[in-house]
């Protein structure tokens, strides 16, 4: 059976770094709540003049080849799954053709490898591995990269001009941040490395609860979420869905050393994981970055994965649990041992 790997990781953070405290000065209708307590996140990285979805994501790809075996020419497939689609600009949002093709010609890839944008909100990286990991297993392609830029900052900024009231649905907007992510993933070297499962379950009775579109206001993206209702339906799912999970792949808590779930807020976290502690026996060490980094959308777990990696800060061949949440609601697990990928940031073995 042909198992899939995490081969290499490359992640780009704008230089730039704005607090919630500054970003929270700027409004005219201050919050209720402390905004940094409740969530947890106290800066997150903003774009910089000329960086927009497209050059975050060619940006974090250079990174990501940089530190593999492979040139782009190599790669079968390019797997483009950013949320946000600005091109020449924080302005332009661009849909076709799409991302990926600009993508593939930009980093040399071979003219007849596969290339596609596909969008699934903040679970957007992880349903591109589903779909890599499916093309390797299945020996439809030997390698490939799943990218996203996420410029995702321009719903803050139609925030907080629009946000009128203490309790608004765009408050949420202002916990994001900036970053490119991409992933190469190959053939797994052998049976106790790389990926292990991959399952996605989506909620789409609550696909309402949070909208992005164009402003109704002013021109520019806007995000309208019931975040509350998201928390309170996804505290009563998540236990059940975890439990059914854990049957279907036999595994419990006690088969990983970290999860990393989807950045939102880190009360939230904590809630949900607790929740789910009584079914999985025993809680892995959760991987959190919303303090420095914030919510950046479909990269969130490539950006906390890259920091601890780089930091040295995990155990070697480390097995992880990928817990991705989604506006849909979208939930999704990814079952894998990062050895290869901790090789590639100088882990000795």
């Amino acid at each position: 059976m042909i198992k899939a790997q995490f081969e290499s990781l490359g992640v780009y953070l704008p230089d730039r770094s704005v607090s919630t405290e500054e970003l929270v000065g700027q409004m005219a209708q201050k919050p209720v709540f402390d905004l940094m307590s409740l969530t947890g996140i106290k800066n997150r990285r903003w774009r910089g003049e000329g960086e927009d979805s497209f050059t975050l994501a060619m940006a974090a790809a250079r990174e990501c080849l940089g530190k593999s075996r492979y040139r782009a020419c190599d790669l079968d497939a390019l797997i483009c799954t950013s949320i946000s689609r600005f091109k020449d600009g924080p302005v332009n949002l661009w849909m076709k053709p799409g991302m990926s093709k600009f993508l593939k010609k930009e980093m040399g890839f071979r003219p007849d490898a596969m290339g596609f944008d596909m969008t699934n909100a903040c679970a957007g990286m992880l349903t591109g591995v589903q779909v890599l990991n499916s093309m390797i297993a299945s020996g439809m392609v030997k390698t490939g990269m799943v990218v996203s830029g996420e410029c995702i900052t321009p719903i803050a900024e139609t925030a907080l001009k629009e946000i009128r009231e203490p309790i608004d649905p765009q408050f949420a907007s202002l916990t994001v941040g900036d970053s490119g992510a991409a992933v190469i993933l190959d053939r797994a070297e052998g049976v106790d490395e790389g990926i292990e499962f991959v399952d996605f379950l989506t909620l789409a009775d609550f696909a309402d609860l949070c909208l992005a579109m164009p402003s109704v206001e002013n021109p520019g993206i806007a995000m309208y979420a019931k975040s509350i209702e998201i928390h309170q339906e996804v505290i009563r799912k998540l236990p059940a869905i975890v439990l059914h999970m854990m049957h279907k792949h036999g595994f419990t808590g006690k088969d990983f050393d970290y999860v990393i779930p989807h950045q939102t807020s880190v009360r939230a976290i904590r809630e949900a994981l607790q929740l789910c502690a009584k079914h999985l026996d025993v809680l892995p060490e959760a991987l959190i970055g919303l303090r420095h980094f914030g919510n950046t959308a479909s990269t969130s777990h490539f950006v906390v994965l890259h920091d601890q990696l780089s930091q040295k800060r995990l155990k070697k061949n480390s097995k992880v649990l990928f817990l991705a949440l989604a506006s849909g609601i979208v939930i999704g697990f990814v079952s894998a041992t990062i050895g290869r990928l901790e090789a590639s940031y100088g882990y000795g073995h």
